[in-house]
């Protein structure tokens, strides 16, 4: 398989969307998976489920972002419990296809990967907010790399846009599994007094001007100091009368 990086930053810019539909019910639709239907109910009964949305023709971000998301779960301990669902949400895509894709990846016989399409993709994608508008220049979808935690009663814990590192994708399970996260950034929100600003293209961190405001008083204090050491130091020795 190809992996299409040319057209990876020509995505377009989308709304945030990590918040919206937090603590909603997914849609319990039915799943084509190999030979066999299922309930996707019966899946996230079963272990914390991991659902990422993508389809099989896809020349933009679907093929990095699948990488990077094997590469993540490999990095974690493999006795750690949870499935990734990966689902198409084109029509024209058929399990063969979904087959072909996780045959490239090295994944076909994953036990915690699952490959499946649906009748009702209108109904999950709606769901967990996911809208992917196609382009009929491109004969493409326009979308967002997304993929959403769900825990065992059915409910949107977490969701995760772009292309993220593996300690943010840990984080994901480790909320699924009902374990304390004392924080996480949201991606693309460039807060003017935050320390860090978050990337969620490529994962990284950088500086912010909230760093400037922490250091500013202890810049001030140093050159007030440095300032009279300097005045003290000009000041002329009295001589003391005989």
């Amino acid at each position: 398989m190809i992996l299409a990086w040319g057209n990876l930053f020509s995505q377009p810019v989308y709304p945030l969307s990590e918040e919206t539909g937090l603590y909603e019910k997914v849609a319990d639709i039915q799943l084509s998976i190999k030979n066999k239907e299922i309930y996707l109910s019966k899946l996230y009964q079963e272990s914390p489920l991991v659902l990422a949305l993508i389809f099989t023709r896809c020349t933009g971000i679907c093929n990095p972002f699948l990488m990077r998301l094997s590469e993540n779960v490999h990095l974690l301990n493999p006795r750690q419990k949870f499935k990734i669902l990966v689902l198409s949400f084109d029509p024209h895509d058929q399990i063969e296809d979904m087959e072909r894709l996780a045959k490239a990846y090295g994944l076909l016989n994953d036990e915690r990967w699952i490959f499946a399409v649906t009748d009702q993709i209108e109904e999950i994608t709606g769901s967990v907010d996911f809208f992917p508008v196609w382009d009929e220049n491109t004969a493409q979808f326009d979308h967002e790399a997304t993929i959403v935690g769900i825990n065992e009663d059915g409910y949107i814990v977490r969701k995760q846009t772009g292309l993220r590192e593996a300690k943010a994708f840990s984080s994901l399970l480790s909320e699924l599994n009902h374990q304390f996260i004392l924080s996480y950034p949201l991606p693309g929100q460039n807060h003017l007094f935050s320390c860090f600003t978050y990337n969620p293209i490529t994962g990284r961190k950088s500086p912010s001007y909230g760093w400037l405001i922490l250091l500013a008083p202890v810049m001030i204090v140093f050159v007030i100091v440095i300032l009279s050491s300097s005045h003290n130091s000009r000041k002329p020795t009295s001589i003391p009368s005989l």
